[in-house]
This record gives structure tokens, sequence and C-alpha cells, in this order.
């Protein structure tokens, strides 16, 4: 089943390179962190665990799911 979503990222609450968890708790490698800020690489990789948004301490994530096909 291919799961398609939304991922946004609010930047106002984002700490970017002073939090950065989202980064290292994803298991595919969806957020990245260059030159400080925190930013969507991979949003077709999102498995739809959770681990990004229970982590977030300032709730600076939102993920969507828009579309369930086979």
């Amino acid at each position: 089943m291919l799961i398609t979503v939304n991922i946004s990222l609010d930047y106002g609450r984002c700490e970017g390179s002073g939090c950065g968890a989202c980064v290292c708790i994803c298991p595919t490698n969806v957020f990245t962190l260059k030159a400080g800020c925190v930013s969507i690489k991979s949003p077709e990789y999102c498995k739809l665990c959770g681990n990004c948004l229970e982590i977030c301490p300032y709730g600076a994530i939102e993920i969507e799911e828009i579309d369930g096909t086979f």
C-alpha cells in the first residue's frame, strides 16, 4: 500500500540545530539539518510512525495522511 503524506514544519516554532531531535529519531531520514535549519528532505519515505511528533518539544511538525492507494 502506498501512503501519501503532507508534512509541514512550523519554522516559527522549530529550534533547528538547537534541537534537531526529529532528524535523529526518524527511521527513514525524512528530515535533514543544513545550515542550522531542519528541512523536510524526503516526505515520500514517511511511514507515519509518529516518532517525530512525539519527540518534538515545540509541536512544530504536522503530518497528514492524504491518500492510501494500492
